[in-house]
């Protein structure tokens, strides 16, 4: 089959990071196994939205570099939004299974650090910064600010119990992540550092979290991007479809590949659903008049 080049599908698909809403690129924050991150969350934890979600779906080819263009989705058929009558041509048409995910915002802090004779210590942290180069060419700095997306048992399961005692932007985490694949945890500790006055700094990087999660469940979008792929375009490579026993899904060890081989960080496998409603539903404007 022909590649699905780039210029068949629009201008927004041209760059899959020119697709997210609020008009800027947000990276995903991920850890490599055995990395220590140190994070602040900017969203408070009943602003945190646990719903189904698409990932690292194929959309197209660059026509420059025959490169993968992905992007991601929520399914119309998450209970928050249209349930079981939402659209999913991801679903219907290519069987693509969608899994659970929270959706979060956070800064990653660098430590500055005390040096007495030999001994190195922690004395505080100061927020860590990226660079990029926009659309225009020009290299530009901001806050290193991090959408977090990642299964509500694995990664959030501890910070949800954690939020019973106090509020989760008060604090200073150290996260770390054990394993590789199917034996990926996080370890999580609370600093004993003064959170850092955030105030502002989503408008210094000007990225809207509520439109960019508005975009990733609006229904024209898929029909756009979804819509005029071929029946046997490969969505997702490592997707196995449903057999005569019914089922479908991932299997663990294709999850694992798929993991492995994605574009980002690789997401854990994933967990039982019943702690995911601990997160608040998806915000109310997001449903459909």
């Amino acid at each position: 089959m022909a590649q699905f080049l780039a210029k068949a599908r629009g201008k927004e698909n041209l760059d899959s990071r020119a697709a997210r809403s609020g008009g800027k690129f947000m990276p995903n924050l991920k850890w490599e196994a055995g990395e220590t991150k140190y994070i602040q969350f900017i969203t408070p934890v009943e602003e945190i939205v646990t719903v189904l979600f698409h990932n690292f779906i194929v959309t197209g080819y660059r026509e420059e570099d025959g490169k993968p263009i992905y992007n991601s989705f929520i399914s119309r058929r998450d209970r928050a939004i249209d349930g079981q009558d939402g659209y999913d041509e991801l679903i219907d048409r290519f069987e693509v299974t969608p899994s659970q995910r929270s959706i979060a915002l956070a800064v990653e802090l660098e430590p500055v650090f005390k040096t007495s004779g030999k001994r190195k210590t922690i004395e505080g942290f100061e927020v860590a910064e990226r660079t990029f180069e926009n659309a225009d060419g020009d290299e530009k700095t901001v806050p290193a600010v991090h959408l977090i997306i990642q299964s509500p048992g694995n990664f959030f399961g501890w910070l949800s119990t954690f939020a019973d005692m106090k509020p989760i932007e008060s604090s200073i985490f150290a996260v770390k992540r054990v394993g590789k694949t199917t034996d990926t945890r996080y370890d999580w500790m609370e600093t004993d550092a003064e959170p850092i006055d955030l105030e502002g700094i989503l408008d210094e990087v000007e990225f809207d979290f509520d439109a960019y999660l508005e975009n990733l469940a609006d229904e024209d979008r898929m029909r756009e991007l979804i819509g005029p792929l071929p029946d046997d375009f490969k969505v997702n490579p490592y997707q196995q479809k449903k057999g005569k026993g019914g089922g479908g899904g991932k299997s663990t060890r294709t999850q694992a590949k798929e993991e492995d081989a994605a574009p980002e960080a690789a997401e854990e496998p994933e967990e039982p659903a019943s702690r995911s409603r601990r997160f608040s539903k998806l915000r109310e404007e997001m449903k459909r008049d």
